[in-house]
């Protein structure tokens, strides 16, 4: 077996265990979540300090860090540090804080797709709130050296936030189609829902008429929430990693894990092998 082959075996049987720690904290993530969108930024609070080492993010204007962020920013810390306590490879843990932004994204924005049949929940102050409590997380992310990353995977709940945030009489005076290129992360359902259940409603009700073309698409309320299955799957690596295949291992703890390893990946280049044959078998 080549030293590339033992690579891509060993990251192949590690894979599973590095999605670990992300559930882990998809796990702690999820209660906590839903309060950011109740959160206040503008409200006053006499703690100012982000906790457990969490550098601290505030706004230029001085707003204050809501409890509820720094609860997500503590999470989000304590799970970059111990992937670097790791050792991981960079371009991995990478991607498994994308995953953890991806779940931040699509679990926040679904909650304020359900939150529209509360009366007046989608209006202009909701929006603005909303967009300064997601401004300290991108701060932080940007701190962090992870500010492309958020970026990516918040655009659904950021297009969202900005369309609320958008001041009332500015709204009335944009078409459907101007709304549809503004935002294009929306689909014509989300934006629909969005303008829909906003308050208050257009005296104009044509304004925001979904085009002809779209009617059919933006009344599929099946598509009004994010999905949690299209995230890409896990890319591993061509090199850089820190495995010295040139030197023998000496650790006894390592070797009993290198020959699991080892057998491992002979039963599964068996049972691999075994399935093809079948397969061959059952053509002929």
């Amino acid at each position: 077996m080549s030293r590339i082959q033992l690579c891509t075996n060993v990251d192949l049987w590690l894979a599973p265990f590095l999605f670990i720690q992300p559930d882990m904290s998809h796990q702690v993530l999820y209660p906590i979540l839903p309060d950011l969108l109740d959160c206040n930024p503008f409200r006053e609070s006499p703690d100012l300090r982000m906790t457990r080492g969490s550098a601290q993010v505030l706004s230029s204007v001085g707003l204050q860090v809501p409890v509820e962020i720094q609860h997500l920013v503590e999470v989000l810390t304590d799970t970059r540090r111990l992937l670097s306590d790791c050792q991981l490879h960079p371009e991995i843990s990478s991607q498994l804080m994308g995953y953890l932004f991806y779940f931040i994204n699509a679990s926040l924005f679904n909650s304020l797709m359900e939150r529209g049949s509360e009366p007046g929940f989608y209006q202009w102050s909701t929006g603005v709130r909303l967009r300064a409590s997601l401004d300290f997380l991108l701060d932080w992310a940007h701190a962090a050296g992870l500010g492309e990353l958020a970026l990516e995977h918040t655009q659904t709940l950021s297009s969202s936030i900005n369309l609320l945030a958008t001041p009332w009489k500015n709204l009335l005076q944009t078409s459907w189609a101007s709304l549809r290129s503004d935002y294009p992360a929306l689909s014509p359902a989300q934006l629909n829902h969005l303008l829909s259940l906003y308050s208050p409603a257009s005296p104009c009700t044509h304004t925001w008429c979904p085009s002809v073309h779209e009617q059919a698409a933006a009344q599929k309320t099946a598509d009004v929430l994010e999905s949690f299955d299209t995230l890409h799957p896990l890319v591993l690596p061509d090199g850089g990693y820190q495995f010295e295949l040139g030197k023998d291992v000496a650790d006894l703890d390592l070797l009993e894990e290198l020959d699991k390893l080892k057998e491992f990946i002979s039963k599964h280049s068996d049972s691999a092998s075994n399935e093809v044959t079948a397969t061959e078998e059952q053509k002929v």
